[in-house]
């Protein structure tokens, strides 16, 4: 490579920190994305009372949790539409061999024809095994 277009090469590399800015960003960009979609996915799953979609979707101990809160639902099918939907990266961290992330969510749902559309606030936190492993609800808090 001649020696002026080695120096312009090395110039016109932007500066770590600003490169390590923009892998953070894309990666929270994904990451909030993944969320939404394991958002509609497990609000799915619990209108159907899919307890094999539940247990795909959360841990252990959460998987236990909704599935204990089902049948105080009823048997009447549930269907809630998302009119809203917004994510936004509280934390991430990595504990043990584990990644959290912890995400709010807030929008806008109808959980029936009958009752008209209401704003909802939530925490989620997420939790998987580095390496592409699928995100799992680990807990869940209403914040109104």
């Amino acid at each position: 490579m001649p020696l002026a277009l080695a120096r312009w090469t090395r110039r016109a590399a932007p500066p770590r920190p600003l490169l390590a800015r923009a892998a953070r960003g894309h990666a929270e960009r994904a990451l909030l994305r993944a969320a939404r979609e394991q958002f509609l996915r497990l609000q799915s799953a619990w209108d159907a009372a899919d307890l094999d979609a539940l247990r795909r979707l959360t841990t252990e101990d959460m998987f236990e949790e909704l599935a204990a809160e089902l049948p105080a639902r009823g048997p009447e099918p549930n269907r809630t539409e998302v009119l809203a939907l917004e994510a936004h990266l509280i934390a991430f961290e990595a504990v043990g061999p584990l990644e959290l992330a912890s995400i709010e969510f807030s929008g806008v749902v109808r959980e029936s024809a009958r009752r008209g559309p209401a704003p909802f606030r939530e925490v989620w936190m997420l939790a998987r095994r580095p390496g592409g492993e699928d995100w799992r609800l680990a807990r869940q808090q209403a914040l109104m």
